[in-house]
């Protein structure tokens, strides 16, 4: 009988550069913990806002999440205090033209209620949605749209209103069709889940009324395709990129509808990576050279413009072309076999964060504690220790080069 460890023993080992990027995008995840978390927020507040003389009783038809936590893409905002934002879409019965300023007023009033209620003094209006923020600092927005007759489920108007700025208009939306779409499209690979399921086993420290639909179960990283993991970090990596930074961040959702017009590279996590990030920089500087910006819709919803606020001009599609030529290039050190630790913990700390940085470091560092305990620890060039494929096949050529037959002079008989 075929043990599981011997069947995990025949996967493809990731690179010693994808080991610790898996590592990566493993400590940038939703915990369990959170994700159960998010699950009664966002239930909670949908029911809170039917209740019983709220504003809006009686007028929401439903609640669904949105955004990231849609299509399993969510990334920590604040990974070491494992905080993740949530989206949520509330359908109200209510006309799609009616003032975008009195709904957002009124779905404020309906959360933040009397003082001294459940609420109270956590709310904030937004110009589309009204955020709550929890006391450890978890934020749930809520976007209130109207269902559109005659149109795709569930596209609906969402609300627009500045008041400072005298902005006030409805911009036809369908979250939940690009959610659909999005995760029809990105299929598991069964070998990539394999390694990441197996990298679990050995890695001692892995962390492993209206009608309102659960946030989407939470997924372990061995059931998540390459392209959502990829994605994911290419998100890590722009929300360190615009910590200091003034202005809007590429969206998300930009970056998942263009991540879905790159073929899967079959290949590793960083070739994933890489692969989306050329594309993206690709499609802005093109849109550059022809001296518009880039419109992205939602392919599932074409009047459904994602772009829409960013990018707001050329000089911020030019900023974010910069960021992720640059992800590319370091990216390409870090694969670097010659690479010392330092160096690529340097690395992982400037693309993605300290505490994510430090997290692959010591999983690093655990397995290389394994293979000396096991005897199969192997050394590179400069004593760099090797893992992963560079270790398989400085074992194979060491084996090779000991059954090679001796000759009388001393050195190894050469092939005929």
């Amino acid at each position: 009988m075929t043990s599981r460890n011997s069947v995990h023993s025949t996967l493809p080992f990731p690179s010693p550069a994808d080991a610790m990027l898996m590592d990566v995008a493993r400590r940038v995840q939703l915990s369990p913990t959170k994700h159960d978390e998010a699950q009664r927020h966002h239930q909670a507040l949908c029911k809170y806002v039917d209740r019983p003389g709220s504003p809006l009783e009686g007028l929401v038809v439903a609640c669904y999440p949105g955004g990231s936590f849609a299509t399993g893409t969510a990334v920590a905002s604040s990974v070491s205090k494992d905080q993740h934002d949530v989206d949520v879409v509330m359908e109200l019965d209510v006309t799609p033209e009616t003032e975008p300023g009195f709904i957002l007023g009124q779905l404020f009033d309906a959360i933040n209620g009397e003082p001294e209620s459940r609420y109270h003094g956590r709310v904030e209006l937004n110009s589309r949605c009204v955020t709550v923020t929890y006391t450890d600092g978890v934020r749930v927005d809520l976007m209130p749209i109207a269902r559109l007759a005659d149109e795709p489920e569930k596209a609906g108007n969402l609300f627009h209103s500045r008041p400072a700025t005298r902005e006030s208009y409805h911009k036809p939306v369908n979250p939940w069709g690009f959610a659909e779409h999005f995760n029809a499209s990105t299929a598991l690979d069964p070998v990539f889940a394999a390694i990441f399921e197996a990298r679990a086993m050995v890695d001692r420290s892995a962390i492993a009324k209206a009608q309102t639909d659960p946030v989407p179960d939470h997924v372990p990283l061995s059931e998540k395709a390459a392209r959502v993991v990829a994605l994911q970090l290419l998100k890590r990596s722009r929300d360190v990129r615009f910590r200091r930074r003034d202005g809007r961040k590429p969206p998300s959702i930009v970056l998942a509808a263009l991540a879905l017009e790159v073929q899967p590279t079959g290949a590793g996590l960083l070739d994933e990576i890489v692969s989306i990030a050329v594309h993206v920089a690709t499609r802005l500087e093109r849109e550059s050279a022809r001296g518009v910006v880039i419109d992205v819709r939602n392919p599932a919803y074409s009047p459904d413009q994602f772009t829409d606020r960013w990018p707001e001009n050329r000089a911020a599609q030019t900023l974010y072309v910069n960021d992720l030529r640059y992800l590319v290039r370091q990216l390409g050190r870090l694969r670097n076999e010659n690479a010392s630790l330092t160096e690529s913990r340097a690395i992982l700390d400037d693309l993605f964060g300290e505490t994510a940085a430090g997290y692959a470091v010591e999983q690093l560092l655990e397995r290389s504690r394994m293979a000396m305990d096991d005897g199969s620890m192997r050394f590179g060039p400069g004593g760099r220790v090797l893992t992963g494929a560079a270790a398989t096949a400085a074992a194979a050529t060491a084996s090779a080069t000991a059954a090679r037959p001796s000759t009388n002079m001393g050195g190894t008989e050469l092939p005929s």
